[in-house]
């Protein structure tokens, strides 16, 4: 998990188990509130996507790992690539598959979805940039102190939040991604 319920009390400074629910709860919709603005995959996640075909696969989320490459060859039959026939690389805070250097990618069948990745993606409490967690944590924290109606003070953290989260937003994702 990439920001902990722990981390949140901490942040807001309580110390019982009195709103553990109900904290627990805004923060599970704070993480879903900042990865739909940014893009990104907060919490680790195993994710498949698909691709009409090889080139360049862009990959949703953020720190992709454990890639596993998947097609159908041009007889039909599911095959695994070779992770030397393509690199991962970044590019303007986007994953990417591309084609190694000196290699060829395999025929595939025609059809729909022929290419297939698994991977995993997200953030570990380890590896969370600082502004993506402060942004969860003010989400969360403002949305618990200010449930019951917007005041000026929640509607200016809702800013802090935003400026935040804001160098980090992707905006295109070019993969079906499930």
């Amino acid at each position: 998990m990439s920001v902990t319920l722990s981390e949140l009390k901490s942040h807001l400074r309580i110390s019982d188990t009195n709103e553990d629910t109900a904290l627990q709860i805004y923060l599970d919709a704070a993480i879903d509130h900042i990865e739909g603005i940014t893009g990104l995959g907060l919490n680790q996640i195993a994710r498949v996507a698909y691709f009409d075909g090889f080139g360049d696969m862009e990959l949703y989320g953020d720190n992709p790992e454990s890639i596993t490459v998947n097609y159908v060859d041009s007889a039909g039959s599911n095959q695994v690539l070779s992770s030397s026939v393509y690199a991962l690389k970044v590019h303007k805070a986007r994953a990417y598959l591309t084609l190694a250097y000196d290699q060829e990618w395999p025929d595939v069948q025609d059809q729909d979805a022929n290419v297939w990745v698994n991977y995993t993606s997200g953030f570990t409490a380890a590896t969370i940039p600082d502004a993506i967690k402060q942004a969860v944590l003010v989400e969360a924290g403002t949305n618990f102190e200010f449930r019951e109606n917007e005041t000026m003070v929640s509607l200016t953290n809702k800013n802090t939040v935003r400026r935040l989260i804001n160098s980090r937003r992707i905006i295109n994702a070019w993969a079906r991604v499930n």
